[in-house]
């Protein structure tokens, strides 16, 4: 994960300083919360800056794009760690082991989120009130970005008279969380208790589960995933001829083949001639 989130940070600095890609001039920036209600009211702001509506948050990695977040989702193994983040610039760029479970790739996605609106939130000198831990508050901010109370509330309501496991099921397909995410969540909210939320992680959901629903679960983040954004730009850029057919392929992380580019344009002769007037 270090070798390719390194490798990450040094496509995008080249793609920046070729002016393909635009650094974000002024990044979202959030005051880390000192409690978990706190995060529960940032995460509301975050939800607000990338665009997203009361409902669920789907496509989140073209969301994060929105706030300068270049999120990347390749296949590191089982052992290969979760995901990393590193600054570039007034940017962002996360890595996500496209290898696990689909609802903790959005999971640790929000996270990686939660470090980058807050600035610096690995340094261990940022004080928190409360004994609580910064990534704890982390995790509670990303858990609200992707399960915000009142449409969960009020989708679980609709549900829970009939199976509460059932309404439990809803909640996490229709919101594409982790089953544990969830059923945290609805404790959270005080929809259930310990017990009963213990009860629940013993018994995840079944493919019946979401026939029975009419639901299907809807996979984000597969391996290999980049931005949408990042991906037409570097599309576009080798379409103009600015970068060779070799490199457009390394920096599309295996998406495409060389094969499968579309032909390059014919850069138009007064274009060279700028090109030409700016060699010193």
């Amino acid at each position: 994960m270090d070798v390719k989130i390194d490798r990450l940070a040094r496509d995008v600095t080249f793609l920046i300083d070729q002016g393909i890609l635009a650094d974000a001039s002024k990044r979202p920036a959030l005051e880390l919360p000192s409690d978990v209600a706190g995060a529960e009211v940032l995460a509301a702001q975050a939800r607000h800056l990338m665009g997203a509506t009361d409902g669920p948050l789907y496509d989140l990695q073209r969301a994060c794009e929105r706030v300068g977040l270049l999120a990347f989702s390749l296949q590191l193994g089982e052992a290969g760690g979760d995901a990393a983040y590193v600054e570039v610039g007034n940017m962002g760029v996360a890595l996500i082991n496209g290898d696990i479970d689909p609802g903790r790739r959005r999971f640790d996605l929000a996270h990686e989120l939660g470090h980058h609106l807050f600035g610096d939130a690995y340094a261990p000198e940022v004080a928190v009130t409360g004994g609580e831990d910064v990534e704890r508050l982390i995790n509670a901010f990303a858990i609200h970005v992707l399960l915000p109370r009142a449409p969960v509330t009020a989708l679980w309501r609709a549900v829970v008279d009939h199976d509460a496991r059932l309404a439990a099921v809803a909640v996490s397909v229709k919101f594409r969380a982790s089953w544990t995410a969830t059923c945290s969540q609805l404790r959270n909210l005080g929809l259930i208790d310990a017990t009963e939320r213990e009860r629940l992680i013993a018994t995840p959901p079944t493919a019946a589960d979401f026939i029975a629903l009419g639901e299907r679960w809807e996979a984000e983040l597969q391996p290999p995933a980049i931005p949408p954004e990042y991906g037409k730009r570097v599309l576009g850029a080798y379409q103009a001829g600015r970068l060779s057919a070799s490199r457009t392929v390394e920096l599309l992380w295996g998406t495409v083949t060389i094969e499968e580019l579309p032909e390059q344009r014919a850069v138009p002769l007064e274009s060279l001639r700028r090109e030409f007037d700016r060699l010193p």
